[in-house]
């Protein structure tokens, strides 16, 4: 069975059950417009505002895809392979409620976290207000040149022809929710790995797992930047976010979750005993010269005499004969 205290699993469902209410209610308010920027102002000599809009290589959907889907596709087969080796003459049904009980608990925790990452980054750019690298393309403002020698615009209308949407987009730059949301569930996700793949031969299979967590936030995280959609300095702060977020719900979920089932650390110490034994060479024979009843026992110098003296008489009578 996996252990969850049931005090911090219910606090888990009723966290994530507010942060999800919160979330869907201020993101739905964000995106429809209600809930404007700050109000994100520009320099006209400024040339890092003025690169063209390309669209984003990781897409909205994707990154959802990879941050909320693709863990229950490697949390899953870890639980199913450690209940297994746990009660392989158990029941099917019964080692698969085990499993999918444990991932259940393990993949509430992703959710938790990327929703509490996105609550952050979208408080964050409603806030902070700063322009994206294509805010010029996207807004094209209505200024003239007397208005841009006065310095600092804030007071300025927008008249291309993009949505009112993507022209709200493009003053939230600060700080990139791809960066966050991608760090986030890689670093929990590699933590996770860790913890929870113990068995043997797992040396070479546990770093490539992690590899691949590791590649999809640096892909999400430079894309931003190539893409022209981030600033470098809102992606270090977006993975700054992300990271510190995956450390603080780890600190909490490590208390309340037995990751490593007893079964698990007792192979692992055993397999590290025998490959010892194994490696060194030494361990059996040592064991083996020193039991009493080993087979590879020396003759004693008295047995040896005897023989000897016999052979010698043997050898006398065989002359005499002669």
């Amino acid at each position: 069975m996996y252990n969850v205290n049931r005090f911090s699993q219910s606090a888990y469902v009723l966290l994530g059950t507010k942060l999800w209410k919160w979330f869907i209610g201020g993101l739905s308010l964000s995106y429809s417009g209600l809930i404007r920027p700050r109000g994100a102002g520009f320099y006209c000599d400024d040339h890092t505002i003025k690169f063209p809009y390309r669209g984003d290589t990781v897409s909205v959907v994707q990154l959802f895809l990879g941050s909320l889907l693709a863990p229950i596709f490697f949390i899953l087969p870890i639980e199913l392979v450690k209940k297994w080796r746990k009660s392989r003459e158990a029941a099917v049904r019964s080692y698969l409620a085990s499993a999918w009980k444990k991932s259940w608990s393990v993949w509430r925790a992703v959710l938790l976290g990327n929703l509490s990452v996105l609550v952050l980054t979208e408080i964050s750019k409603s806030l902070i207000s700063e322009a994206r690298p294509h805010f010029w393309d996207t807004c094209q403002p209505n200024v003239t040149k007397e208005i841009c020698d006065s310095g600092y615009i804030v007071d300025f209308n927008c008249t291309s022809d993009y949505s009112n949407r993507k022209i709200l987009d493009a003053q939230k730059s600060f700080p990139s929710g791809h960066t966050s949301v991608s760090f986030f569930v890689a670093a929990f996700m590699m933590w996770y790995l860790d913890r929870a793949v113990r068995w043997r031969h797992s040396y070479f299979f546990k770093p490539c797992l992690q590899l691949v967590w590791a590649c999809f936030a640096i892909l999400c995280a430079l894309t931003r930047i190539t893409d022209r959609r981030h600033h470098w300095w809102d992606v270090l702060a977006g993975g700054t976010l992300g990271l510190s977020v995956a450390f603080m719900l780890v600190q909490a979920v490590s208390r309340s979750i037995r990751w490593v089932d007893d079964d698990d650390s007792d192979s692992a110490s055993n397999d590290s005993t025998n490959q010892f034994k194994d490696g060194s060479g030494r361990a059996d024979f040592q064991l083996k010269s020193n039991n009493p009843s080993s087979n590879n026992k020396r003759p004693s110098v008295r047995r040896l005499l005897s023989t000897s003296s016999a052979a010698t008489t043997i050898a006398e009578d065989s002359e005499i004969n002669i």
